[in-house]
């Protein structure tokens, strides 16, 4: 239960990822349906629905992990290896 609490407020404190993660979502719906759309249709843009509907996820998640790394939030608090060597 203790862990179910700090994600959530672990969320409360980042609303801008939400917005951010939301927005994700809402442009990969996008490009899925526009890929069915010109799949069934025909349409010579199908291709290149295709093509962004496979690399735009790969690079949101990459810009995502980056802004992660950027901002420092995978660096851990534990100075267990500094003490060990005085």
């Amino acid at each position: 239960m203790k862990q179910n609490d700090e994600y959530l407020s672990g969320l409360s404190k980042k609303p801008l990822a939400r917005i951010v993660a939301w927005i994700c979502l809402i442009i990969i719906t996008v490009l899925i349906t526009a890929t069915l759309v010109t799949g069934v249709m025909g349409s010579r843009l199908f291709l290149p629905f295709l093509a962004l509907t496979i690399v735009v996820p790969f690079l949101m998640y990459i810009a995502l992990w980056m802004g992660k790394v950027l901002s420092g939030s995978g660096v851990s608090d534990d100075t267990s290896d500094v003490e060990e060597d005085k």
